[in-house]
């Protein structure tokens, strides 16, 4: 293994940000990508790692032993002979698409977006996203209820991007 690729580390059960952050403290470049997931889903928080049970890091030959046996890690992914390596490229990429607070957002622009309603009483009827309401986890689209356009407010899990 050499220390100018990026690894793979699989993680233990919702360990993820242990491992990062041990990782991280020993010196190891790691990433853990977050993302903010929209809707936010019904359980659990709306940031979480976008692979879950994955950090990528980028140990020297030295560090190699330690990474793999890290608290909360599993080891290395490893395809075939060897673990997995993982091109510069895409840590760029997803490095790239991260927000200032650090988190990826999947849809943050969902403003004027056509959306499938998929609970609730109007579930299966299309609507328009008109705006978020974030402090309440709800959003207001436009429908086309008795011939008119109609505003409704509901939670935001109940529709999906289409």
């Amino acid at each position: 293994m050499s220390g100018v690729s990026w690894f793979v580390i699989q993680s233990k059960r919702h360990r993820e940000r242990l491992v990062h952050a041990v990782l991280s403290q020993e010196g190891v470049p790691a990433y853990l990508p977050l993302l903010r997931h929209w809707p936010a889903p019904a359980v659990g928080a709306a940031v979480g790692p976008m692979f879950p049970g994955y950090v990528f890091c980028r140990p020297a030959p030295e560090q190699v032993y330690r990474v793999a046996s890290c608290h909360g890690s599993r080891g290395f992914v490893n395809f075939g002979n060897g673990p997995a390596v993982l091109d510069e490229g895409v840590i760029a990429y997803l490095r790239a698409r991260t927000s200032p607070d650090g988190v990826i957002d999947v849809d943050p622009a969902v403003e004027g977006k056509e959306v499938t309603i998929v609970d609730g009483p109007l579930r299966g009827l299309a609507a328009v996203v008109e705006r978020r309401l974030p402090a309440r986890d709800r959003i207001l689209v436009l429908l086309e209820l008795l011939q008119r356009p109609t505003r409704v407010e509901l939670p935001d899990r109940w529709v999906r991007v289409n």
